[in-house]
């Protein structure tokens, strides 16, 4: 074999390696296994949970030795993903979200600059839902599968984003060139989109802002309040007709880091700009 497919052949056997350890250890993981759970609501879960919770605290000890053995090797990998913008930083073992997760991108809308009336600054809002792209309240298959890879485009930006972003700056006088620009893409893409297909000629976006939002999911084994179930639905069926457009008050633009609710979600202002 030729230096070059001895070369090339190393490669590949690093890059797989590298793949596989930044999808098993996450970053400052440590793997703990509680003692066994009895659920009692149902039947099957109250077979199986204690016993494979059982079989966890076996494996797990195997696991966390090998992890911490991987750990140089492992930071090494990660460091070799970030650089070729191949890291996802999804985690192949770790613990499943216990939260919605939600994305919305809010539209600040004035004159244009040629009109000569910029000094009124925004006279409306519109606010769009960009996560998830599928709606929860539609049959999921092929294009729910397409969408997931939107969705998790957004969520490695977002990690990305609060990775890079300094405590310091979580503060309401923020100004938006101190922010990472992570999210900028995001922001920009679907401003482009809502510019094109909603404003006129003589209208302009003159703030952009990402917020995400979250509601706490119900513990594993328990049963979802309905009435909590169908207020989240509500709110997010709001934003599946499109832009929902405000009017009816000159807009007043938030600081840093603000939070809204809307029933049990939880919004917060992540990034803005200009």
């Amino acid at each position: 074999m030729s230096a070059k497919r001895w070369a090339l052949s190393v490669f590949f056997v690093w890059h797989v390696i590298a793949t596989g350890l930044g999808s098993l250890e996450p970053s400052g993981f440590e793997l703990t296994v509680d003692p066994p759970r009895h659920p009692e609501n149902d039947p099957i879960a109250a077979t199986l949970t204690p016993a494979l919770d059982s079989l966890a605290a076996v494996v797990a000890p195997a696991l966390d030795g090998f992890i911490r053995a991987a750990r140089p090797l492992g930071q090494l990998a990660a460091a070799y993903l970030d650089i070729i913008a191949v890291g996802q930083h999804w985690k192949m073992f770790s613990i499943p979200p216990n939260t919605y997760e939600y994305v919305r991108v809010r539209y600040y809308v004035g004159p244009r600059a040629a009109t000569g009336q910029t000094s009124l600054g925004p006279v409306w809002t519109a606010t769009e839902l960009v996560m998830p792209a599928h709606h929860e309240d539609e049959v999921k298959l092929f294009q729910a599968y397409r969408d997931s890879f939107r969705d998790k485009a957004m969520m490695v930006a977002r990690d990305r984003f609060r990775r890079n972003l300094p405590t310091r700056l979580i503060k309401p006088d923020t100004v938006s060139s101190e922010l990472p620009d992570d999210l900028a893409p995001i922001a920009r893409y679907f401003a482009r989109r809502f510019q094109r297909e909603s404003l006129r000629s003589d209208e302009d976006i003159l703030r952009t802002e990402i917020w995400f939002g979250a509601e706490p999911m119900p513990p594993p084994g328990t049963t979802p309040d309905p009435t909590r179930v169908e207020a989240r639905l509500s709110v997010v069926r709001g934003y599946y007709d499109g832009p929902v457009e405000d009017h009816f008050a000159r807009p007043a633009t938030p600081v840093y880091h603000a939070a809204e609710e809307e029933s049990d979600i939880i919004w917060v202002l992540e990034y803005f700009e200009p």
